[in-house]
């Protein structure tokens, strides 16, 4: 009795490792940079190049709507253009090359360097080359050798940059079929910001989420839900172009 118990304690860590190492080949990509890749190579030359579309917005506080506003924007690959209330508003912002512009009329613009995580993950990841894509990814402090599968709604995803229970590490959930977004979290301005996409639907043969949901430390703070949704073949050029905000329109 005393010797199986002694052989069951040895062998008890090598069975753990054995687990461990089963689970981990059950994963289709060893790492977040494999996945990254993937989903380039599933959309390269498939992903909708240019996207607009208006957005009802509700802001929260203690679980209560605050306010309601309607924004327009339109995104090309690396840029997004927002504009507050009116499709002609001199109010918004532009994200472009990797800087944010902040429009108020009757203001000097304002700009500021910025990695908007939502759309490089959403969206420009299925047209930045995946090495860039990982490069900025790396910068921002996600932890892309980490990665395991989970559920979100019943759908099985691939998790990078943070282990099972952790609600505030940087961190992004794949769909293991369709190889888009459901849901990110990062940090900004020392706030944890977890934001879901929700409501998928395909539009014209495209996979878009039509419900946003924002949480900031835990707590609800916006819902963007999306409609007249297009996907033109081309757009006005002008409409990314920072020097161009007050001149042209969304129409």
């Amino acid at each position: 009795m005393t010797s199986f118990k002694f052989l069951f304690i040895a062998l008890f860590p090598a069975c753990i490792c054995l687990s461990q190492s089963s689970e981990n080949a059950k994963l289709k990509y060893a790492d977040g940079k494999e996945l990254v890749n993937a989903m380039y190579d599933k959309y390269e030359g498939k992903w909708y190049r240019y996207f607009t579309f208006s957005q009802e917005m509700e802001f929260y506080r203690n679980d209560s709507v605050i306010k309601r506003e309607v924004w327009h924007e339109a995104y090309a690959p690396g840029s997004l253009v927002i504009r507050f209330g009116a499709k002609n508003s001199r109010n918004g912002r532009l994200y472009r090359d990797f800087t944010v512009h902040s429009f108020h009329e009757g203001q000097a613009p304002q700009q500021s360097p910025r990695v908007h995580e939502l759309l490089l993950v959403g969206l420009d990841i299925y047209f930045l080359k995946p090495e860039r894509t990982v490069k900025i990814l790396d910068s921002l402090g996600y932890n892309l050798s980490k990665i395991r599968e989970d559920d979100f709604g019943g759908r099985r995803v691939y998790v990078v940059g943070a282990d099972k229970g952790d609600e505030r590490g940087r961190q992004f959930w794949i769909d293991a079929e369709r190889l888009y977004m459901h849901r990110i979290v990062y940090t900004q301005k020392e706030k944890t910001n977890d934001v879901v996409f929700g409501d998928y639907t395909k539009i014209d043969g495209n996979w878009i989420a039509k419900t946003i949901i924002f949480k900031t430390d835990g707590k609800l703070s916006l819902i963007e839900k999306y409609y007249d949704i297009k996907f033109p073949k081309t757009v006005n050029a002008d409409w990314f172009k920072p020097e161009k905000f007050n001149e042209v329109s969304l129409d």
